[in-house]
C-alpha cells in the first residue's frame, strides 16, 4: 500500500519510532463535540456533489438546450462546484478517521477499499462499451499499424493504478466525447491528498495547542491558495514555460491542497464551532449565496473561480459543513444509509459518452434518461461491488490485528 511505502522507506527507522507513537498521540484525541460520523448529512452532500457534476456535464457534452426552470437550475449549480464540494467532505472526513483509524497499514486499505473496487469495476464497463461500440478505434489502431493490445493495456494499467487521466490519442480522435470518462482526473488528485494526510498530521497538530495547530493548519492554508492563485492567474505563463510542467501541476495536488486544508481546520475545530454550525446550515448558506451574488456582478462564477477566490472557497466549506449538521437524519432518512455518489461521479462519463456516440444529443429527454441511467448504475455499484467491498474492513484477512487500532 502506498502509505506502507512511505512509512518504511521515506522515514529512517528512529523517525518510523516517534511517527507510530505521533500517531498513537493522535488516536487518544477525543472525538470532537457534535460530531457522529453515521449521523449526519455527508452522503446527501455527495450526491448532490456529483450530480451537479454530472448535471453540467452531461447539459454541456450532449449540447443539451435547456429552458425554464432547468436553465435556471443549470446557472445556479455554478455557485455550488461538486469537485471542491468533494474536495472539502474529503478534507473533513478523512482526517476525522486517520484520528479514528491512526494505524498507517489499516488506514491504506480503507481508503483503497473506498476508491478502487468500484473504480475498477467502471474501468470494466468502459472496456465493455469500446469492446461493443468502439469500432472507429480499432479500425484508427489498425490503420495506424500500432498494437491495439498494447495501447489497451497501457490505459488499463493507468486506469487501475494512479493515472485515470490518461487517455491515448486514438480514443480522444475516435470516441464520444473525446474522452472516455473525464471526471476521473480528480482519482489522482484524491489519492495524492491520502498518501500527504498522515505525514503532514503530526506537524500540523502533534501535542499543539489548539492555538499552535490553528496557526500551523491556517498558515499552510494561505500558502497553498497562494501557489494554487498563482498557477490559475498565471497559467498562461506557466504553459509558455512547459506545457509538460503546467500539464503535471494541473493534475497534482497544489491547485486544489488549501480546499482539502479547508475541510481538515473545520474538522479540527469542530468542538469550539458547534454552536455556530451544527443546525445553522440554512443561515451560512443564505450568507454565502448573498457573498457569491456580489461577486457575480463583478464577474461570473466559473468553476475555477473557487481555486482563486479565498473568502468565496471558506464560505462555501463552512456551508457544506453546516449543512452536514444541520437536521442530521435527512440523509438516513432520503438515502437509508445508501452511498450512490461516488458511483453517479464515476459512471455518468460512461453512460453520456455512450448516449453521443449513438447520436443521442441536443434532446431533453436524452438528459434525463443519460442521468437517470447514471443513477441506476451508481445504485447497482453500490449494491453489488462498493457496500459489499467496505464491509471487508472489518475483515480479519485483511488486516493484521483489529482494523481500528
Amino acid at each position: 500500500m502506498l502509505c506502507d511505502f512511505t512509512y518504511h522507506f521515506l522515514l529512517p527507522s528512529a523517525s518510523r519510532t516517534n511517527f507510530s507513537l505521533t500517531i498513537r498521540h493522535m488516536a487518544t484525541t477525543p472525538t470532537p463535540r457534535g460530531f457522529d460520523p453515521h449521523h449526519n448529512n455527508f452522503d446527501l452532500l455527495r450526491l448532490f456533489a456529483a450530480s451537479q457534476v454530472a448535471f453540467i456535464h452531461i447539459g454541456d457534452e450532449l449540447h443539451i438546450e435547456f429552458s425554464g426552470w432547468l436553465l435556471s437550475v443549470r446557472h445556479n449549480l455554478d455557485y455550488f462546484p461538486g469537485v471542491p464540494i468533494f474536495f472539502v467532505i474529503s478534507g473533513f472526513l478523512i482526517s476525522a478517521s486517520l484520528d479514528r483509524h491512526p494505524n498507517l497499514r489499516n488506514y491504506a486499505i480503507n481508503r483503497a477499499l473506498r476508491i478502487y473496487p468500484a473504480l475498477w469495476t467502471s474501468t470494466l464497463v468502459t472496456l465493455l462499451m469500446l469492446t461493443v461500440f468502439g469500432n472507429r478505434i480499432w479500425e484508427a489502431i489498425q490503420t495506424s499499424g500500432d498494437n491495439r493490445f498494447i495501447i489497451v493495456a497501457k490505459w488499463l494499467i493507468a486506469q487501475f493504478s494512479i493515472a485515470q487521466f490518461y487517455n491515448p490519442a486514438v480514443f480522444r480522435a475516435n470516441f464520444g466525447i473525446g474522452h472516455l470518462n473525464g471526471s476521473l482526473w480528480t482519482i489522482p488528485v484524491e489519492l495524492q491528498f491520502y498518501l500527504a494526510l498522515p505525514l503532514l498530521a503530526p506537524l500540523l497538530w502533534r501535542g499543539l495547542s489548539t492555538l499552535q495547530q490553528n496557526v500551523r493548519l491556517m498558515g499552510m492554508t494561505l500558502l497553498l491558495f497562494a501557489l494554487s492563485w498563482i498557477f490559475v492567474n498565471y497559467h498562461d505563463e506557466i504553459n509558455s514555460v512547459s506545457v509538460k510542467l503546467a500539464f503535471l501541476i494541473r493534475l497534482s495536488l497544489l491547485p486544489y491542497w488549501y480546499i482539502f486544508m479547508l475541510g481538515i481546520i473545520l474538522q479540527r475545530n469542530q468542538a469550539s464551532l458547534a454552536r455556530v454550525l451544527n443546525g445553522k446550515g440554512l443561515y451560512w448558506l443564505a450568507v454565502y449565496l448573498l457573498i457569491a451574488f456580489i461577486f457575480s456582478r463583478y464577474d461570473q462564477i466559473p468553476q475555477n473561480i473557487y481555486t482563486s477566490n479565498l473568502l468565496l472557497m471558506t464560505l462555501l466549506s463552512v456551508t457544506v459543513v453546516s449543512l452536514a449538521f444541520t437536521v442530521r437524519d435527512l440523509a438516513n432518512r432520503l438515502l437509508q444509509g445508501n452511498d450512490i455518489s461516488y458511483g453517479t461521479y464515476i459512471y455518468h462519463g460512461i453512460v453520456l459518452n455512450l448516449a453521443f456516440e449513438l447520436g443521442f444529443t441536443r434532446s431533453i429527454h436524452v438528459f434525463v434518461v443519460v442521468l437517470l441511467v447514471s443513477y441506476l448504475l451508481a445504485v447497482a455499484s453500490w449494491l453489488t461491488v462498493e457496500q459489499p467491498a467496505l464491509g471487508l474492513k472489518h475483515s480479519p484477512l485483511l488486516y493484521r490485528g483489529h482494523p481500528h487500532h
